[in-house]
């Protein structure tokens, strides 16, 4: 990345270079510091109207580039947590000594739960200690580390079967991607301005969505093209790391302007800690609405899973072969994408804190009809599967969108990226919550608490039935909670972010100098001429100021 292209994609904002600048310009223009190709770029792009070309060059690639830097950590993240259930059944096809036990998958799987709690945990407190871009930097490499290691597990190494050797590299992984969701959501927020922050916010997280649909294509090429079963896996899990590794360089971005200004300046390094904490518990009822929220929907979400089994079978996946699973699990990622399309056009325009609202109560009913109507509905297909579906746009059109966006606005510099771990972390305890809740509330009408399926058909209906009752309810104490406690409005930190649409009035004399700047760039090899770009036309005269 050149210095051009770095000014492009992480500029200061205006005022510092205008305030650096301020006595080099006079009314009549007579003094003044004679501006270098890119100072000019930076200056047209942002203070006249006829250089939109420039501006919208630049303001789509700071935008884009930002939220491409944030998003592929989280689409990398999604795509590393849920390809291990497919990649595990690829693993069942080869001998490595062990058994694959039900047992030993649900360990396999709770390890990048339990790490990415640590991670959030962890970096978060980093981020606002150490500062955003080395935590940044950091949470990226760990990623990227787990997941090649896993690639690489053989069937006995470090004194560990292969199973052990996975568990062990996806918590590492989960340590990463659970510092993912601190750090992409401080440096989106920090670096957006407030008419476009929410927007910002829900790509970068939306981007779990595009995750899953890549891991379930990668997987469906897998299953169809790779005729080696033990690099079929291989190859799956490995591909998780190339989105991260591809944005990996660009994480090397400046510091936080915001981050800079309210703490960089201000509170040493030794001090950080104190002030972390004593800004936590003066935010302790802001942080009680983002966790305690963010709790409730892991919880309900969870309640999801329970029938995706009899949605598959419903879609004729039933018993179905590796490559029908493939086929069947890229159908239901597909699902999740409109609500994540619809979060991203209308957070905006609806509001985070009514959309949250709008999002438990869309759960609740669909709970709802699913508890009462359950038995009648698996018999009816196409309805079984769109409300399915449904479940799925109400969680992503609302709570799993907002869970996130908002504890990046609402939370001092001092303690942003903490507060967002902290409420993040609250999340996978809900799912855990809900993983070990469900499955006992699922079989509690059985014999010593288990159900066969076929045998017990009808009292595993009865308790499924109970889990939804109590998701419904749980919907409803997540839209009473966002009411009461949710607090959405954006701290005032953030207030002063540049919003780099705006267009200031130029000096007099200005435009032309600048203009002549940028032409002695294009001339001398410094600037890339944009396509389109006319040289200006006019009197040699009234050219640069002298």
């Amino acid at each position: 990345m050149n210095h051009l292209q770095a000014c492009f994609l992480f500029r200061r904002p205006v005022m510092s270079y205008t305030t650096e600048r301020a006595s080099s310009w006079t009314a009549n223009g007579s003094q003044h510091h004679k501006p270098t190709p890119e100072e000019a770029v930076e200056r047209l792009s942002h203070y006249h109207p006829a250089h939109r070309h420039f501006h919208r060059a630049k303001s789509m690639l700071r935008s884009s580039g930002r939220i491409l830097i944030a998003g592929c950590g989280f689409l990398a993240d999604s795509y590393d947590v849920f390809v291990i259930n497919i990649a595990l059944e690829m693993m069942e096809q080869n001998d490595y000594g062990v058994p694959l036990t039900p047992s030993i998958r649900a360990a396999v799987s709770m390890m990048t739960v339990v790490g990415a709690l640590a991670g959030q945990l962890i970096f978060g407190v980093c981020g606002d200690q150490f500062g955003r871009k080395w935590t940044f930097i950091s949470t990226a490499a760990l990623t990227i580390l787990g997941t090649v290691l896993q690639s690489a597990a053989q069937p006995r190494m470090m004194g560990l079967n292969i199973w052990q050797q996975l568990m062990l590299f996806r918590f590492f992984m989960g340590v990463g991607v659970g510092g993912e969701y601190p750090m992409a959501s401080t440096v989106t927020s920090e670096g957006s301005a407030a008419a476009h922050r929410g927007r910002n916010l829900a790509m970068v997280f939306s981007m779990q969505g595009v995750g899953r649909v890549l891991c379930a294509l990668v997987l469906l090429f897998s299953v169809h093209v790779i005729t080696d079963t033990n690099w079929q896996w291989r190859f799956s899990i490995l591909f998780g790391a190339v989105p991260m590794m591809a944005c990996f360089k660009f994480r090397w971005m400046p510091e936080s302007e915001v981050f800079l200004e309210d703490v960089g300046d201000k509170t040493p390094p030794a001090e950080r800690m104190y002030v972390i904490l004593h800004t936590v518990w003066d935010n302790r009822m802001k942080l009680l609405g983002t966790a305690g929220s963010w709790f409730i929907l892991d919880v309900v979400f969870y309640g999801n899973s329970l029938f995706s089994s009899d949605v598959t079978a419903a879609m004729g996946g039933a018993n179905a072969n590796l490559p029908g699973n493939a086929l069947t699990n890229l159908y239901i990622q597909l699902m999740a994408m409109p609500g994540y399309i619809c979060g991203v056009i209308f957070m905006e325009r609806i509001g985070r804190k009514r959309l949250q609202m709008s999002g438990f109560a869309g759960q609740a009913v669909i709970f709802a009809i699913m508890a009462i109507f359950y038995k009648e509905l698996k018999g009816l297909t196409g309805l079984f599967v769109l409300l399915y579906a449904l479940t799925f746009f109400f969680d992503d059109f609302g709570p799993n969108l907002t869970t996130f966006v908002i504890p990046a606005e609402i939370f001092p510099t001092a303690a942003r990226s903490t507060c967002h771990g902290i409420s993040a972390a609250c999340g996978k305890a809900g799912a855990a919550v809900g993983a070990a809740a469900f499955l006992e509330i699922t079989n509690m009408y059985c014999v010593r608490g288990r159900c066969v399926k076929g045998r017990d058909a009808d009292l595993l209906d009865r308790g499924v039935r109970a889990v939804f009752i109590i998701c419904s309810c749980l919907a409803v104490v997540g839209l009473i909670w966002t009411k009461v406690f949710v607090d959405d409005r954006p701290h005032e930190s953030l207030a002063e972010v540049e919003n780099a649409d705006e267009i200031e009035p130029a000096k007099p004399g200005e435009v032309e100098e600048l203009e002549d700047a940028v032409v002695e760039g294009f001339e001398m090899g410094k600037l890339q001429k944009p396509e389109g770009y006319e040289i200006p036309s006019r009197q040699p005269s009234a050219r640069a100021i002298e």
